[in-house]
Order: C-alpha cells, then sequence, then structure tokens
C-alpha cells in the first residue's frame, strides 16, 4: 500500500505476480548509475535476495538489455567481471534456490462460477 509503484506481471509458468516499487528496479535496470542514490540500491538488492520475489522478474529486466543487466549485477555485487549472460542463471540459483527445487506452479488460478461452487462444497 505505501509502494509509489507496483508491476503485475503475468507470466504462463509462473501466474501472476505483483511486485513493490518495481518502478526503482526498472529504472536501475535502465540507467545503472541510479544504484549511486541508496532507495535504487537497496530496492534493486532487495529483489535478488527477496524470496518472495522470484527469478522471472529479474529475467525480464535483465532480458531488455544484457550489457546494462551486466552493469546492474557488477554495482550491486562488487563483482567487475560478473556477466548475465554467462553468469545471470547461476546467480539467480545461488540466490533463489527455493525456486528452482520445484515444478513451478501459478500463483493465481481463475475459476468459473461453476468451478467455484463445486469448490465450495468440497
Amino acid at each position: 500500500m505505501d509502494a509509489e509503484t507496483v508491476a503485475m506481471i503475468y507470466d504462463e509458468v509462473d501466474g501472476l505476480g505483483f511486485f513493490a516499487e518495481f518502478g526503482l528496479a526498472e529504472a536501475a535496470f535502465g540507467d545503472p548509475d541510479l544504484l549511486r542514490r541508496r532507495r535504487y540500491r537497496e530496492h534493486t538488492l532487495a529483489y535478488l535476495q527477496d524470496d518472495s520475489v522470484g527469478p522471472l522478474v529479474l529475467r525480464r529486466l535483465a532480458a531488455r538489455d544484457p550489457e546494462r543487466a551486466s552493469v546492474v549485477f557488477r554495482r550491486l555485487l562488487k563483482k567487475p567481471r560478473f556477466d548475465w549472460t554467462r553468469d545471470g542463471e547461476e546467480l539467480l540459483r545461488a540466490y533463489k534456490p527455493e525456486h528452482f527445487r520445484w515444478t513451478p506452479r501459478p500463483r493465481v488460478s481463475p475459476f468459473s462460477e461453476r468451478l467455484a461452487a463445486y469448490a465450495r462444497r468440497r
């Protein structure tokens, strides 16, 4: 409720997700110099470290410009040789291992009225 921006992302595998302060992370991926500001740095790093944020969000942000994504992670992690194309998947697996242990299931499933009535009886 306190977030200035919230992204709503639907993915056919991960389902529907809502991501607070997405605008800060999105801006940092567009202009890595913004990471010099604490607010951008903290929120972008939180997207990497927070278990409730799946790898999908970071993959989508990085896919827009893999070179800039490399710069973002070099600065966030202080790893001058980081390359998103080469190291990105390993990074996601290291920070978000739970997301790779299970077969992804949608977070939201739409119900028809008929199916909802059946589910209520159970």
